[in-house]
């Protein structure tokens, strides 16, 4: 198998994931969108669970660039907190939910080696919220009184259910707008000192 057929097999794993959930897609699917046998596949990826697994391996290495870069760029920690919020639009045109999302919405179905995997997407998640909200509170850029780790669990589980209520509504804004009162809430009053 070809890197590029390789490369097409774990993106469209991955929006079936997202799309329909891991229960849901077979290798079926895979033969009929990509036109390659079953054999094919399996003789890369001998199962669906480590198929899934490195769907999973693959996403999050992606993810953490994505947010190293908003690390990175300009911006105090309430710009780059908005630029995350924004990563939860992804796929919301093709119906796809965040893959992290996905998963925990079918832990109890998941392989043990998914559950692993699942806790550390949701892991670098609370991780980097928490850098990035310690960090605007050492700033005075945000506060909030049950400190960084509570707010950074707050704002992910905010944009998780967001994105799910917004899917189910078709309401791009209602992806968004929990997480904008959220941190209209962390913003220190105007002229306060920092």
């Amino acid at each position: 198998m070809t890197a590029p057929t390789r490369s097409q097999l774990l993106a469209e794993a991955e929006y079936l994931i997202r799309r329909s959930g891991y229960s849901a897609f077979s290798y079926a699917h895979l033969t009929d969108k990509i036109g390659i046998t079953k054999a094919s596949i399996h003789y890369h990826f001998p199962t669906k669970q480590r198929l899934a697994e490195e769907v999973v391996e693959v996403a999050m290495a992606r993810f953490a660039a994505a947010l190293a870069d908003i690390e990175a760029g300009p911006g105090d920690a309430p710009a780059r907190l908005r630029q995350y919020a924004e990563l939860f639009l992804d796929g919301f045109d093709e119906q796809l939910r965040p893959l992290c999302c996905a998963l925990s919405a079918e832990l109890a179905a998941l392989p043990d080696s998914l559950h692993t995997r699942t806790r550390a997407y949701f892991e670098l998640h609370l991780a980097w919220l928490g850098r990035i909200v310690g960090a605007g509170c050492a700033a005075g850029q945000l506060r909030w009184a049950g400190g960084a780790d509570a707010l950074a669990a707050l704002i992910l589980s905010t944009l998780e259910g967001g994105s799910l209520v917004a899917r189910a509504m078709q309401s791009r804004a209602l992806a968004l707008d929990g997480f904008a009162q959220v941190l209209a809430l962390a913003l220190p009053p105007a002229g306060a000192d920092a």
